[in-house]
């Protein structure tokens, strides 16, 4: 699942994951990605902005998503530092990014599951 409330980005994004042979879900803000994942609907990965418009950004997204289930790769992106408050299970990566390097981390992070590749 992409998350991300600029639509651009969103596209670009998804689009590349979608050229690297993945399944991509998007949302617009974290309220729309909750409302997908408590719909009970698969996702193996959430990439999600840190600062997004909405009624919480993406580290209560985060939060969040830990609470549902705690084994689900969280990556979280943002032009600012790192945050404090990140849990060690959750991936930082800082913009700006080179497209090919998010496809490969998100590889990495699907792999680690054992979800790539069946």
């Amino acid at each position: 699942m992409v998350v991300d409330d600029d639509a651009v980005i969103r596209l670009v994004l998804s689009e590349a994951m979608r050229d690297a042979g993945l399944q991509v879900i998007e949302a617009s803000c974290s309220a729309d990605a909750m409302s997908y994942l408590r719909s009970g609907a698969a996702v193996d990965l959430v990439f999600s902005d840190i600062q997004m418009a909405g009624p919480y950004d993406g580290l209560l997204l985060a939060h969040q998503v830990r609470g549902m289930d705690p084994t689900l790769p969280v990556l979280l992106t943002s032009s600012g530092d790192k945050p404090a408050s990140l849990s060690d299970s959750e991936v930082f990566i800082r913009k700006p990014y080179r497209l090919d390097d998010i496809v490969a981390v998100v590889r990495s992070n699907l792999e680690a599951r054992d979800f790539v590749g069946k």
